[in-house]
């Protein structure tokens, strides 16, 4: 059948240079210390802001490249992002409501020599920007994004700077690059301390919180972020949603100053987070959900234990029915959009009032199906996305036994009904695509 139903100083990195120099302040914690750097850290071929023709050319492919940043993370109607494996790095474009017209669009290209210098002047191997649309988990049609690549005011970006080392090992440095001037200022750099106790970190998954500030996981244990002026802060680690965050942790939000490593789960209030789970009912067992308070908080990563239970648990009901679900994202302070068996999509009226005071032990909570938004389809799902008014579900399908074109359907929150078809993927996106989701509520800080 066809259709619906088959990334008071900082590090800085002028154009072709790099001077290091920062403070930080840390909570008092131990682990993860950071301090002042020595003498200024690392130099290598600094050059005047005047090189010449090709870093006005650098400098103006930035700059147009901010503008175009600017546009597509401004836009209200669906993005999707893509790479084509051909050395341009990833594409974005932005589209209307019904993907009939393109708004916006951004190319990585002009990053990619900005990026390339970066890189050789650390001796590293590569320094990238993480994509603007996030990454799916294995299994998942979601994606999730988390702290966001780009600044809130457009102008820097996060940059991770790698090297490879013996075997799978890696060491990493994070930063931002500034758009507008091409200045990269290096954080990890900055807290590097020499002498007769030597200190480095290895710092990863860089990404800005909506205040501004740049988050990263250090040294794989401890969550900070720096402001601005490369001041560092320590964070703690909610303890919730521990099934999302084993290999993870690259995917988190700030939520009232601590990392949350299960970003579009989030409900609105910041409160509490759901995560998919098997859910025990006396004798039987249930693809469901659990629900956690954020509040618990650890200090390390390896603080985290297998064992502690979650704050409750949920089944949904359909009728005398249990339904399978995998939770995708809060539609509103009410209602989860579920992914379930046979790739059907259906929202959840999820009561959370007693999350937190009842006895341990109780019975799993319950919650009912409120509507079907897409019925089961033999299609094959590519990627999923909200549309930022949470009115629509854009679905990317494709048939499993065709060789024909990706579809794109939208499925009405507000009054469900059969998806409606958009029409092929749009000429010029790749096969390899992502849609940005706009799973994530809330800013929180």
């Amino acid at each position: 059948m066809r259709g619906w139903a088959a990334v008071a100083a900082a590090t800085v990195l002028v154009v072709g240079g790099v001077t290091a120099c920062g403070a930080s302040d840390d909570s008092g914690k131990g682990g993860g210390r950071s301090g002042a750097s020595d003498g200024g850290g690392r130099k290598s071929g600094a050059v005047a802001a005047d090189s010449g023709d090709s870093g006005d050319a650098a400098e103006s492919g930035l700059a147009g490249a901010m503008r175009d940043l600017s546009r597509v993370t401004s836009a209200t109607g669906p993005v999707i992002c893509w790479d084509d494996k051909d050395g341009k790095g990833e594409h974005v474009a932005a589209f209307d409501d019904t993907f009939s017209k393109r708004v916006a669009t951004y190319s990585e290209e002009p990053l990619l020599s900005r990026l390339a210098e970066i890189a050789e002047e650390g001796d590293a191997d590569r320094a990238f920007v993480r994509s603007l649309c996030g990454k799916q988990q294995y299994g998942k049609s979601a994606a999730d994004l988390g702290v966001s690549p780009v600044s809130p005011d457009g102008r820097r970006v996060a940059v991770e700077v790698v090297t490879d080392e013996v075997g799978a090992l890696t060491s990493s440095h994070v930063g931002w690059l500034d758009l507008a001037t091409g200045e990269f200022t290096d954080i990890t750099e900055a807290a590097r301390k020499g002498g007769y106790s030597p200190e480095t970190h290895s710092d990863e998954f860089p990404g800005f919180a909506p205040d501004g500030s740049l988050w990263f996981l250090r040294d794989e244990q401890v969550y900070y972020s720096a402001d601005e002026n490369g001041r560092l802060s320590r964070h703690p680690i909610s303890k919730a949603c521990h099934d999302e965050r084993s290999g993870n942790d690259g995917f988190y939000r700030p939520v009232n100053s601590a990392a949350v490593t299960c970003p579009r789960l989030i409900h609105p209030s910041g409160k509490f987070a759901v995560s998919p789970a098997t859910v025990i009912d006396g004798i039987d067992s249930y693809d469901g959900f659990d629900l956690d308070l954020l509040a618990p908080q650890m200090d390390r990563l390896d603080d985290d234990t297998a064992f502690g239970d979650p704050t409750d648990q949920m089944v949904v009901r359909d009728g005398d029915d249990v339904r399978d679900c995998d939770p995708v994202a809060w539609i509103n302070d009410d209602d989860i959009l579920c992914e379930g068996a046979s790739n059907t999509f259906f929202t959840v009226r999820a009561d959370a009032s007693e999350l937190g005071e009842r006895p341990d032990g109780s019975d799993p909570l319950e919650a009912e199906v409120k509507a079907e938004i897409a019925r089961e389809t033999n299609n094959k799902i590519l990627s999923v996305a909200l549309s930022a008014d949470r009115q629509y579900l854009y679905i990317a399908s494709k048939e499993v036994l065709d060789e024909g074109d990706v579809k794109l359907y939208r499925a009405d929150l507000i009054a469900p009904g059969e998806p409606e078809e958009l029409g092929p993927l749009p000429q010029g996106v790749g096969d390899n695509f992502i849609l940005r989701g706009n799973f994530q509520t809330g800013d929180f800080q």
